[in-house]
């Protein structure tokens, strides 16, 4: 399974959505911008999206959400490593409360993998992000150096409603 995602303007991601109904997108935004993440067997319906192959996946997507993405470079050869380290931990999102999505996803194109977690509220995102477990996914290097460069996090949310750009 592949996951592309394309950047744009609202009404650019959403006519692409509307578009393609039959199509497993999901639309997120926030002040900064939009995204719509395509999954899929084939190839994506955008002309020149980031590229993933989904390693991991926990659950569906919901309707509306708060969507948290995780953005890890690793360098090339601790790759391995990195993959069989997080595989685990993901499962292990589920038992946290607000929880509703994981994504895993393997860049194509770059060195830096995506965590996606989806929450019911930005609450359950700062509770997560203050927790033990959040801290031991090894988004920061702890002896060795296994990064090429800083792990950052962007905010997103999923609904129907426009928000002001």
């Amino acid at each position: 399974m592949y996951v592309y995602i394309a950047m744009g303007t609202y009404y650019f991601l959403k006519k692409l959505e509307v578009k393609h109904p039959n199509e497993k997108m999901v639309f997120m935004q926030n002040v900064e911008g939009c995204l719509l993440w395509h999954e899929t067997e084939g190839s994506t319906v955008f002309h020149s999206p980031k590229k993933y192959e989904l390693l991991e996946a926990v659950s569906e997507f919901e309707k509306e959400g708060v969507v948290s993405c995780n953005f890890i470079p690793v360098r090339d050869e601790n790759r391995p490593i990195f993959e069989y380290g997080m595989a685990d931990k993901i499962k292990l999102l589920q038992n946290e409360i607000g929880f509703t999505t994981a994504r895993f996803l393997r860049p194509l194109s770059n060195d830096t993998y995506l965590l996606m977690t989806m929450w019911n509220d930005e609450e359950h995102i700062r509770r997560w992000k203050n927790s033990s477990m959040y801290h031991n996914l090894h988004f920061e290097s702890k002896g060795t150096n296994i990064f090429s460069g800083s792990a950052y996090s962007s905010t997103y949310f999923v609904n129907e409603e426009k928000i002001v750009e």
